[in-house]
């Protein structure tokens, strides 16, 4: 019988219990971004509501790239597969104790289990030790079946070993799954094949903010281009924004993220790591003349004293904690600007909102994508992935099994599923307003009705965020009303033809795999130093032929071999 059949004679039972909900939760299980071959500048804690390593946040499919990338098999070809119930196991992450099961703990994991046919043990982990004891666990062999993986070089040679499931032939043969757009499935792959199930994140969600108080009260345009964002960041140094006649504002405040120079780079036509060159083949960002271009103007916003210098009592960048920049600089108005993800600088206004300094609808604060520098928008992308959930061939050994397995993969990601897992049961954890959303109820009533706190802690990490239209979730919260929230949204959405993909992404050069690290560091050192003036740009050079010469010859030569060989 075919399993969706059977699925939804379950949901009809299942349905008025379940919830009706709508948006993906954050994840805690951390985050990374691939860095395949070149220098991994990764998503810092700027993902979080502040700290150096921050969560990041899971989303919808629909905030990321277009399904029309996918390329879903046909039902009739698809193989059917034995749903007698099979027992595997999870590890996840989560904070909240659920070492002493309650009864609707014990209940949601049953339902889980009638849903997709399954037997589940859920293994738990606090956040800050998960990959640590992974690591730990890929080494003894001792792996559950189903397990949340960083794409680094730990889990790339657990794989390359035999560890886990090679998945790419096997994504299509399921409706959810299937809908994963093909970018995003390149940034998941190795040399073209996929190890593990990306889990979905905003794709076009980097950007800068700036106090829309300060540009009015100045009487300065709207930063579109370069020129009138160097105007704002000066303007916001030295022309006292705040009123209170001290020097104690600087234009740009930054904390020791590297993405934020990243971000800005993109704006420059600086590839995204690996970009294509006039020739077709692939070259490092490092070795083009937009990436010099870039540092030159960073190294005149800095030269100017717009950027956080340690001048006039405000810390320098390079001594502010990653992810500090918004709670430290911004919030407390030492700054006009910050660069780096939208949702971090979005709490700016929130924050203001809260305090009581301005209204929902009067911004103190806004957003934008990127700066025009006369390369056109151009916009710093994530790779559209929030980690993996990736299958091990410890006690899944058969290629029956390895598609069961998948099968409740991609059933958690029908509608009726996430929402079960998200938000709980009407009447008792949420009820539908009149308008059909749901509306959670607060902890005290949750808790009157049975449904104590964290009950569902951690769930939300084992689902992708990929889903078929025809499995859409029944019923959403309500949407965003307030103008920032909007504002948001908007960028998310219309940034994403502007995002500037990695064009290396998916191969993996062995001498990077080898010297990665140290490479990175050659890149990183010269750039910090050349933008604050320690070297010039004969020293700038210099360390590019150092890089070239330590190995980056070889990185450019084995990715490109690579490119090449799978067709490009």
């Amino acid at each position: 019988m075919n399993s969706k059949f059977i699925h939804r004679v379950l949901a009809g039972a299942l349905v008025s219990a379940m919830v009706l909900g709508a948006a993906a939760c954050g994840s805690e299980d951390g985050s990374s971004e691939n860095g395949q071959g070149g220098q991994l500048s990764g998503e810092s804690g700027k993902e979080s509501d502040g700290g150096a390593s921050g969560s990041g946040e899971a989303q919808p499919s629909e905030g990321t790239e277009s399904s029309e990338e996918t390329q879903p098999s046909e039902e009739n070809q698809r193989p059917e597969i034995d749903m007698s119930p099979l027992s595997i196991s999870v590890s996840l992450t989560s904070d909240k104790d659920h070492s002493e099961a309650n009864v609707a703990y014990d209940r949601l994991v049953k339902e889980i289990n009638e849903y997709t046919q399954m037997d589940v043990t859920w293994h738990w982990t606090p956040s800050a030790d998960y990959y640590k004891q992974l690591d730990l666990d890929i080494v003894s062999g001792n792996l559950s079946d189903v397990v949340i993986v960083k794409d680094n070089a730990t889990f790339v040679k657990a794989a390359e070993q035999g560890a886990f499931w090679d998945l790419t032939d096997y994504i299509d043969d399921y409706d959810n799954l299937s809908t994963i757009p093909m970018t995003i499935r390149q940034n998941a792959s190795h040399n073209g094949r996929m190890f593990g199930l990306p889990r979905s994140r905003t794709l076009a969600r980097h950007g800068f903010g700036y106090r829309l108080d300060w540009l009015n009260k100045l009487g300065l345009k709207e930063p579109t281009d370069w020129q009138s964002f160097s105007d704002m960041l000066y303007a916001f140094t030295y022309n006292d924004p705040d009123g209170n006649g001290v020097d104690d504002t600087v234009g740009l405040y930054l904390d020791e993220w590297p993405g934020a120079w990243d971000i800005m780079m993109t704006w420059f036509g600086v590839p995204n790591v690996w970009g294509v060159d006039a020739n077709g083949d692939l070259i490092h960002k490092s070795q083009t003349e937009e990436y010099k271009t870039a540092l030159k103007a960073f190294r005149e916003l800095y030269s100017m004293g717009v950027i956080n210098d340690g001048s006039r009592g405000i810390t320098s960048f390079v001594e502010v904690t990653e992810g500090k920049a918004v709670d430290e600089g911004l919030k407390t108005s030492k700054g006009g600007c910050g660069v780096q993800v939208l949702d971090g600088l979005r709490k700016v206004q929130t924050y203001f909102e809260n305090e009581g300094l301005t209204t929902e609808d009067e911004l103190m604060f806004t957003m934008a994508g990127y700066v025009d520098t006369g390369k056109g928008p151009l916009c710093y992308p994530t790779t559209g992935m929030n980690n993996m959930l990736a299958v091990t061939k410890r006690n899944i050994k058969t290629e029956e099994q390895l598609r069961r397995v998948l099968q409740f993969l991609n059933d958690l990601n029908d509608g009726v599923c996430m929402n079960l897992l998200e938000y709980g049961w009407e009447n008792e954890t949420y009820s539908i307003d009149e308008n059909g959303y749901v509306i959670d109820f607060d902890a005290d009533t949750k808790v009157a009705n049975g449904i104590p706190a964290g009950h569902n802690s951690g769930f939300q990490n084992v689902l992708t965020y990929f889903t078929a239209e025809e499995n859409a979730r029944p019923a959403a919260r309500p949407p965003y009303t307030s103008p920032i929230r909007l504002l948001e949204e908007q960028l998310y959405n219309d940034n994403i033809p502007y995002c500037v993909h990695n064009k290396g992404a998916g191969y993996v050069s062995q001498t990077y795999t080898d010297k990665g690290k140290d490479l990175d560091a050659i890149i990183a050192d010269a750039q910090l130093k050349y933008i604050i003036g320690e070297i010039d740009e004969g020293g700038l050079d210099e360390a590019l032929k150092s890089w070239w010469a330590a190995g980056g010859e070889a990185v450019t030569q084995e990715m490109n071999a690579l490119y090449h060989g799978a067709g490009n």
